[in-house]
């Protein structure tokens, strides 16, 4: 999965585009040092979004914002993904 676009929204939140899901932009909100998918405004015209989406989407996001370090830390963290 690849990020298409991203955009800064109010309140610190982002909106992404992935390329599995190109008409679901994902919001995703800062919580402490990271970013976390706070929902998918999902459409009938992409796949169901698992939570295994979610987290690589977080994953990437995080990667992308330099904040993959924070992300890591929290408690939810399994490891890298697969």
């Amino acid at each position: 999965m690849e990020i298409l676009q991203h955009s800064y929204r109010k309140k610190g939140q982002i909106e992404f585009v992935f390329d599995h899901f190109p008409h679901s932009p994902a919001i995703l909100t800062p919580i402490r040092q990271y970013y976390f998918v706070r929902y998918v405004k999902w459409s009938q015209h992409d796949p169901l979004v698992t939570r295994k989406d979610l987290e690589e989407m977080e994953f990437l996001a995080n990667t992308m914002l330099g904040t993959l370090q924070d992300y890591r830390k929290r408690k939810a963290y399994k490891g890298p993904l697969s």
